[in-house]
């Protein structure tokens, strides 16, 4: 058999592995860089209307917690159809 690095079962080659490596840490600097820099455009003061109350808060803050409720509700969402369709029919 030939020693080939991408044979299934076998470990890539040490140089692949330092490629992925320095990917993954330029990706994630990268990313870093981007999201400090998002924070600081976003960090004026806004004001925010609830249903019974109003608050002036940082806008990346309302930014994050729209996005986190928007999650919450994409995971809800996909519990309650996963559930429906495991569930047998009752007769």
């Amino acid at each position: 058999m030939s020693d080939q690095s991408g044979s299934y079962g076998q470990d890539p080659s040490p140089n692949r592995r330092q490629f992925r490596e320095a990917a993954r840490i330029v990706l994630a600097v990268v990313a870093l860089v981007v999201l400090v820099a998002f924070v600081v455009d976003n960090s004026s003061t806004v004001k925010v209307g609830f249903v019974f109350f109003s608050a002036h808060i940082s806008l990346i803050w309302a930014l994050l917690i729209a996005a986190f409720l928007g999650m919450l509700v994409d995971r809800l969402i996909i519990f309650l159809g996963q559930r429906r369709r495991t569930r047998t029919p009752q007769r």
